[in-house]
């Protein structure tokens, strides 16, 4: 049964597919559900506080971390007071104990068996009891995906297999994980503080197998990961899809597209976003603000406010927007001020002020 969570006088609770309400709306702040658990923020003694529930609405984790992540293989990253990441489990025990520094730019998760993690100014890798098994000496570094990570070193990127040993070896200006088998790299790309900096370079985009071998020319403005058989580029202001063999499948005519999804991908024909299939057809007329991957059959649309079935009915219809809002969130113990809130429809940074 698929869930997502929604927003009523404040609250928040979460509905089914039909649009029928399976949780009361009584949560502060909910994220989606993930491995049959979601985390959800609630006021305790010391302020406000994550917690995790299960598809009943029961509270199987307490509430006590100021930060969480999803969970993934069984594992969950959390925040502690001292702004120190470590794992519980699905019981809501410590199973590596905080002790990570936050990483603005990296979720903490474990992917096939390891997770990649900062010390200081360099990524290495954990297993699931803690031990490090890739010592720290990556200037980035992504989660394994089909056996390989992206990594960093020395400003040239490539792809390292769970021994550490470079499989492609750091050649390229920047990469990304391998998705039914080809991997994302960019040649040309030069970072610089803004797109305006004359040493700024957008650099172009192909694809490579498992050996290093360019598969697909490198030639695209951008390059998601394959989904379903089929990749979203952009050559100049236009957005397509191709397909493993680097065909072009689906024209490039869209200002907008994110991969696809259950058979379906989101596009934006000038600010409207729809649906298509995967011979190109619109088979939901654009007329959203924004429009997401469908997940179980439902896709959030408008800002992640609204959401809509397969054929493009609403099953859930909410017109306020809540784009970029600041607000404080009122808890009434002594740390209500400390606490402050970045909402982008339903999704959301929590900011702490003053930790004690």
């Amino acid at each position: 049964m698929t869930l997502f969570s929604f927003q009523e006088n404040g609250v928040y609770g979460y509905a089914n597919s039909f649009g029928e309400v399976i949780i009361a709306p009584k949560f502060h702040l909910a994220s989606e559900f993930s491995e049959s658990l979601a985390s959800v923020s609630l006021c305790s003694e010391k302020g406000w506080r994550w917690g995790f529930i299960d598809t009943s609405g029961n509270l199987v984790i307490e509430p006590k971390f100021i930060l969480v992540a999803n969970f993934s293989e069984d594992l969950a990253a959390v925040m502690n007071n001292r702004k120190e990441w470590g794992f519980i489990d699905k019981k809501g025990n410590t199973v590596i104990k905080p002790q990570f520094e936050y990483d603005l730019i990296h979720d903490y998760k474990f992917s096939e068996g390891l997770a990649a993690i900062k010390f200081g100014e360099k990524y290495g890798y954990i297993d699931k009891t803690g031990e490090v098994v890739i010592k720290p000496q990556f200037d980035s570094a992504e989660n394994f995906s089909e056996g390989l990570a992206a990594v960093e070193i020395n400003e040239k990127s490539g792809f390292i297999d769970k021994t550490g040993n470079f499989v492609i070896k750091p050649q390229f200006d920047l990469a990304a994980g391998f998705s039914e088998g080809l991997g994302r790299i960019n040649v040309g790309y030069r970072f610089a503080e803004n797109d305006e900096d004359p040493n700024y370079r957008d650099g172009k985009w192909g694809y490579i197998d498992k050996t290093g071998k360019i598969v697909i020319p490198v030639r695209y403005d951008f390059a998601d990961n394959f989904s379903e058989g089929l990749a979203d580029v952009t050559v100049g202001d236009k957005m397509g899809f191709i397909n493993k063999s680097g065909k072009l499948v689906i024209k490039l005519k869209y200002d907008n597209a994110k991969s696809f999804s259950e058979g379906l991908a989101a596009v934006a024909i000038g600010e409207e976003w729809g649906y298509i299939n995967k011979e190109g057809k619109i088979v939901i007329t654009p007329r959203f603000d924004e429009a997401y991957n469908f997940n179980g059959g439902i896709a959030s649309v408008n800002t992640g406010v609204s959401y809509i079935n397969k054929t493009g009915k609403y099953i859930w219809k909410k017109e306020d927007k809540h784009i970029f809002v600041i607000k404080p969130t009122p808890c009434p113990t002594k740390q209500t001020k400390d606490f402050g809130l970045l909402q982008i429809g339903n999704y959301y940074n929590l900011f702490q002020l003053n930790l004690r």
